[in-house]
């Protein structure tokens, strides 16, 4: 099959993990590098690099990953979009709801293909808690809980923790549930700045079902949990420790369709099937759809711009106080 001449734009740390990823990955050829920084373009001196992206694109592209920081993404995004190469943009897809949908459309009218690299669903245990959950292995989804903190990096400059990490949870909870979500209440505190760094919310589905987040820049220690409380118990997929637990609802359904209440079991780990590392597995998928497979497993810009959207309507609640409504432009979700 046909070999696919790929490039990245930003070679911060995410652009580096993209082209040492594609650089190993069969059916693809990494062709090209771009970044403003010499020191950075010295670093790959295997690949040709450019400061002129408009040069790069002349090299006869068929995909090209942006992993710039996103204040600058939907520069670059129209710029493939116009010169018809499909893209993988980094998320957040843009730092605002309306240069994320003005990139959707971009894409959409130039009928060309594009995805939004939010990793964090190709991670095995959310895979796996996402397949139980769609298959209603373990009955009726009552909330969903997400927890992501860690020490500062220092690798974000242009945004707080919000954008760089609880959109990550804010499309989770969307996919995970099947649902979008519809209104947003939320605080923030900013320690250090220029952002905030640490932030917690509370987002309504469509439906009625809750789901609390909370995410900071302030730990000194690491955690990425998702729990998916069912009528069967709490799933709990840790994406650290590479695992997903459940434990038990052993309670007995009630008369009449009351609360059945809950009742404590022993809990145990789910076994998980052997998975490519998440950028890999996000790659495959891209070589695979420009090779004509069905889209699937990847995130649409449309889920991107509604990732976008919610997190933007959770930075205005925080300013606010109040409970703020999610704009009602919205994917349809499989």
């Amino acid at each position: 099959m046909n070999t696919l001449r790929t490039a990245v734009i930003g070679l911060g740390w995410a652009g580096t993990v993209h082209a040492r990823t594609l650089a190993a990955l069969p059916g693809i050829e990494l062709v090209a590098l771009a970044d403003l920084d010499p020191a950075r373009r010295a670093s790959h001196p295997d690949v040709p690099t450019f400061t002129d992206v408009e040069a790069m694109l002349r090299l006869g592209l068929d995909y090209c990953v942006i992993a710039t920081p996103s204040t600058t993404h939907e520069h670059y995004a129209l710029a493939l979009a116009a010169a018809g190469v499909p893209a993988l943009i980094e998320k957040p897809l843009a730092p605002t709801g309306a240069a994320a949908w003005r990139i959707h459309e971009a894409f959409t009218q130039a009928g060309v293909f594009a995805a939004v690299g939010h990793t964090e669903r190709h991670q095995a245990p959310i895979t796996e808690l996402a397949r139980l959950l769609n298959i209603g292995r373990f009955g009726e989804l009552w909330q969903l809980t997400t927890c992501r903190q860690g020490p500062y990096s220092g690798r974000i400059l242009d945004v707080g923790v919000v954008l760089d990490l609880l959109v990550h949870d804010v499309d989770l909870v969307s996919w995970l549930a099947g649902e979008p979500i519809e209104s947003v209440t939320a605080s923030t505190r900013v320690l250090a700045g220029p952002y905030e760094d640490t932030a917690t919310a509370t987002t309504m589905l469509r439906g009625g079902l809750l789901a609390h987040h909370h995410a900071d820049w302030i730990s000194p220690f690491k955690q990425r949990i998702v729990q998916a409380h069912t009528a069967a118990g709490v799933l709990i997929a840790d994406t650290v420790a590479g695992t997903l637990t459940h434990h038990p609802n052993t309670a007995r359904p009630a008369a009449s369709g009351a609360f059945p209440g809950v009742a404590p079991g022993d809990a145990y780990a789910i076994t998980l099937a052997e998975r490519a590392a998440p950028f890999t597995v996000q790659h495959q998928l891209m070589r695979d759809v420009l090779r004509g497979a069905p889209v699937s497993g990847l995130v649409t810009l449309a889920e991107g711009a509604a990732a976008v959207t919610a997190t933007e309507a959770l930075l205005t609640s925080a300013a606010t106080g109040l409970a703020t409504p999610v704009a009602a432009r919205q994917p349809a979700l499989t």
